[in-house]
């Protein structure tokens, strides 16, 4: 008999069909990395298996290499959620702090205040550059609607800002080498990368307008010339749309990875989120993954960019590598007495250019002539480099801009620090299909004063929206990042002020193809972001995507451990070279009497019961009620009371006097937080048992107490598929995806 279907009823089984795969691919969404090890039986079978298909199969090297990457993909791919924790902080042995962004201490300080713009003195300006770098000059209208005849402009290419081997002198000076008459209301290419525009009124001849800009130039054309160039690529002069882009050659992106960092100085994490709150929910949004335990290893900016983009300094490893308080030394990470030639320096960056033909820009606000990185401060460095360090450096441009001018947020009428992320974001477009390495570090609105950073939020945001639109971060690993928290301002010698000084902003967004090609060190990276890890561990990173090596078990030269490698949970500050004075650990201060200022540490029940009230508040906030019944809540009497040693509450810079560390440890006890960490128990869905572990910050001087981190189960007596949750909220999601034998139901509503 034969069976004949409608057409209807064809779509319509079509559409069942493919509904079902759609069901059974989002329910290999929620596996997650943790149940690795149970499918590796059936994946060890499937490998071999198709090994074998492999080897007989006349197909080309390509083809079997193609068909080999294809199988170890399929073999090693699970699907993560994005949102669950691969680890739990409280696992750590290093218990370091999660501070409030919004801390009452920081408060008295106004760091806390807001500065979301600010209006620059008006100035008229005769040209001006568009987000792709190209150059207008409007001399004519900068008076508008008055109209001035008399200007005309110039363009003065400049280099400079190099040592000479033989004077040491140099690094300050700039000078022109080549001059062009400039066309105006023209779209001009620069083909440079700094040049200054200069007016005169003919009649008068005086000087009226003058202003420096960057470029970055193009081996494309001929370096240090200009070329006109049409405002419209897709349509000519009568507005007609051109068909001959239709035939342009496709662009194919690079194999290998490429690496922009974006820093900013004494800039911390939490500051980063206090004070640019739409940058990070576009960072959030595009797939950023911020360090919480990253911890920096030296006191300024040299100390702590050196390890990351350079690692290990030869001239550091010949110093012992113990102070003589037993304690890592401050010279073993960075020597700063030697006079080291910073065109030795072995850059990251420079590696890639030698070995992979990579392009490369070094672009640093340097604030001041005085001053930049690796070229101050003179007994630890000879006055600049000889040559300059990357296809791109910058250093002639800001010369130009800081010429005779004390740094602050406006210039010729502008933010002026919005051109220096100008740049950055333009480099990482025009080279998104182009292997490099680039770094951007701004130093002149978060040096002295946090606060000022926040001018730059929405401009961040939006330039970051449009190199992830652009496709700009497909094939990039991108840094944002801090030396180091505010060590200047008043804020250093506040609590969460130390907290913030020693843990620096690190956030990193992997390539797009990355989850998907390399599943185990996406899964090692995740878990990573809650453990103890340092600048070396940021180098070793980004070694294994210059070398594009990912090899689990490969062999690793020099301080740190890749976030693509496991991290040891036992790890200690002296492991990760962070020195004690830097180091964030917590100790357990359960029995200091006079915690701070006088004031009496609060009775054992006094805290048992502030602590559990945190608790059912938190729960409640959460929404998870449905899943933990906040009234049925029951608290241990075993408790510890964690704070931040001594050294790093004074404020200890260096360790090396010993005289200068007893008089630290004599001094009174500062700690006005307190991190409680206490065991409660519940039921969840009221029958499974579930043992928690809550950290309560507690703010002494108001008796505040607050739930720091959501809190880790300890002890579950529910169902076994959940069971390898670390974190009440994926645990409850886990209980409300998925029945008692595994399947999917309704997700948890309020999850």
């Amino acid at each position: 008999m034969v069976l004949r279907i409608s057409p209807v009823k064809s779509l319509i089984l079509v559409a069942f069909v493919l509904s079902v795969f759609g069901i059974l691919s989002n329910y290999s969404d929620y596996y997650t990395l943790k149940n690795y090890s149970v499918h590796r039986e059936k994946d060890e079978h499937f490998r071999k298996h198709n090994n074998s298909q492999l080897k007989d199969t006349p197909a080309s090297n390509k083809g079997k290499e193609e068909e080999q990457n294809k199988v170890e993909t399929l073999m090693k791919k699970e699907l993560l959620d994005e949102n669950s924790l691969l680890f739990h902080p409280f696992d750590n042995a290093c218990q370091f702090p999660i501070v409030n962004i919004y801390a009452e201490d920081i408060k008295v300080w106004r760091y806390s205040e807001r500065l979301r713009t600010m209006k620059c003195t008006a100035d008229k300006p005769l040209a001006s550059q568009d987000i792709e770098g190209y150059l207008y000059i409007h001399p004519h209208l900068a008076n508008y609607p008055n109209k001035t005849e008399d200007n005309e402009c110039y363009i003065d290419i400049i280099e400079g800002g190099l040592r000479d081997p033989i004077t040491n002198k140099g690094k300050n000076d700039y000078r022109v080498v080549k001059s062009f008459n400039a066309a105006p209301n023209k779209r001009i290419l620069v083909n440079a990368n700094a040049f200054v525009v200069r007016c005169r009124n003919k009649t008068s001849n005086e000087m009226v307008w003058r202003k420096p800009f960057p470029g970055i130039y193009s081996d494309e054309f001929q370096k240090n010339t200009i070329r006109e160039v049409s405002d419209l690529y897709s349509y000519d002069n009568y507005a007609v749309e051109s068909r001959v882009s239709l035939y342009k050659k496709k662009t194919v992106q690079p194999l290998r990875y490429s690496v922009d960092g974006l820093g900013f100085d004494s800039t911390s994490r939490s500051m980063f989120y206090r004070q640019l709150p739409r940058t990070v929910e576009t960072m959030k949004r595009i797939g950023y993954h911020v360090l919480y335990g990253y911890t920096k290893v030296g006191d300024n900016s040299m100390v702590n960019l050196a390890p990351i983009f350079v690692g290990d300094v030869p001239e550091a490893l010949a110093e012992n590598k113990l102070d003589a308080s037993g304690d890592i030394n401050a010279e073993w990470i960075l020597p700063t007495k030697k006079k080291l030639d910073p065109t030795n320096l072995r850059f990251l960056w420079q590696h890639m250019k030698e070995k992979y033909g990579c392009k490369t820009m070094f672009n640093e606000d340097i604030s001041t002539n005085f001053f930049g990185l690796f070229t101050y401060p003179r007994e630890e460095f000879l006055p600049g480099f000889i040559r300059a360090p990357a296809d791109h450096y910058f250093r002639a441009y800001y010369l130009a801009v800081y010429e005779n001018w004390r740094y602050g947020p406006c210039r010729n009428g502008e933010q002026v620090q919005k051109e220096f992320v100008d740049l950055w974001q333009r480099f990482a477009h025009q080279h998104k299909d182009i292997c490099h390495f680039a770094f951007t570090f701004i130093t002149t609105l978060t040096h002295e004063d946090g606060m000022l950073l926040e001018l730059l939020d929405e401009h961040i945001s939006a330039r970051l929206e449009r190199l992830h639109d652009t496709g700009a971060l497909d094939n990039t690993l991108s840094l944002i990042l801090g030396d180091h928290g505010n060590r200047i301002g008043l804020v250093q010698y506040s609590y969460t002020g130390r907290i913030e000084e020693r843990m620096p902003l690190m956030a990193i967004r992997l390539p797009s193809s990355f989850r998907r090609r390399f599943p185990e060190q996406y899964a090692n990276f995740l878990a990573n972001k809650y453990k103890l890890t340092s600048n070396f561990d940021i180098h070793q990173t980004l070694t294994d995507i210059v070398e594009m090596n990912f090899e689990i078990g490969r062999t690793r030269n020099g301080r740190g451990i890749s976030l693509f490698d496991k991290i040891s949970a036992n790890r200690t500050c002296f492991e990760a070279s962070i020195p004690e004075n830097f180091c964030t650990c917590q100790q357990n201060v359960k029995n200091v009497t006079n915690p701070v200022n006088k004031l009496r540490m609060k009775p054992a029940v006094h805290i048992r019961a502030n602590a559990l009230a945190s608790a059912k508040q938190w729960i409640l906030e959460k929404k998870l009620t449905n899943c933990m019944d906040p009234g049925k809540l029951k608290i241990h009497n075993e408790y510890d009371t964690l704070a931040i040693n001594k050294f790093a509450r004074h404020g200890l810079r260096n360790k090396a006097n010993l005289t200068r560390n007893a008089e630290i440890m004599s001094m009174p006890d500062k700690y006005d937080f307190l991190n409680h960490h206490v065991h409660i128990t519940g039921l969840i869905e009221n029958r499974y048992k579930t043992e928690l572990l809550f950290r309560i910050d507690n703010y002494l001087h108001t008796d505040d107490f607050r739930v720091a981190f959501e809190p880790a189960v300890e002890h579950y007596e529910g169902p076994a598929h959940c069971s390898d949750k670390r974190s009440l909220i994926d645990l409850c999601s886990c209980l409300f995806k998925y029945d008692s034998s595994g399947n999917t139901v309704s997700p948890y509503p309020n999850i």
